[in-house]
């Protein structure tokens, strides 16, 4: 696996690029949606800018890091901060093994921006990162994210588990999914 943090990738309509610094209230902001947020956090988010700032803050110093791979997504027609993809340590000893999770501003939604996005962090990640597989789960109550995933090339497994997000009182049935490069290739390159 190669450590290359968070490069700058392309797309037709997006940038994606590390978060800095004057995305982060465009992204607290966005997550302070709780259509957004409440099936995408698993801890608090501050409604005061003032009181999160400081947690933000401790995030961007690590954004750089080459074992960080978490990008501000933003369109190219108009430079808007429409959302964040991360790809994150997995579940298991193996850092070649990870995770994914992604949100998209409201307004921006149904538009094929989280697919276009997740595209292009997964390519860059099975090719120049060389990961092994990607690991994640989507809430049951949320098709908007399993049906991405398995446009992806997802592969759902038998086994579903609980998840527990922090907006939301109960822990939520969550499916669960693996991607290998393979699987990942033989849907969007095919």
């Amino acid at each position: 696996m190669n450590f290359l943090g968070s490069k700058t990738l392309e797309t037709e309509r997006l940038i994606l690029h590390k978060t800095e610094e004057n995305d982060l209230k465009k992204l607290w902001e966005i997550l302070c949606d709780r259509d957004i947020s409440r099936l995408y956090l698993s801890c608090k988010i501050n409604d005061n800018w003032e009181e999160e700032k400081k947690w933000q803050y401790k995030k961007l110093e690590r954004a750089g890091n080459p074992d960080v791979f978490c990008w501000t997504i933003t369109r190219k027609d108009n430079n808007e901060v429409i959302g964040q993809i991360t790809v994150q340590d997995g579940k298991t000893p193996d850092k070649s093994i990870r995770d994914v999770g992604w949100f998209i501003s409201k307004n921006n939604h149904r538009q094929g921006y989280a697919y276009e996005a997740a595209c292009k962090v997964l390519d860059y990640m099975f090719n120049e990162v060389e990961i092994k597989k990607i690991e994640t789960s989507a809430a049951i109550i949320n098709p908007a994210s399993w049906k991405l995933m398995e446009k992806l090339g997802f592969k759902r497994l038998e086994t579903t588990h609980k998840n527990k997000y922090y907006f939301v009182e109960e822990e939520l049935d969550s499916y669960e999914y693996e991607l290998t490069k393979e699987e990942f290739e033989g849907v969007n390159n095919g």
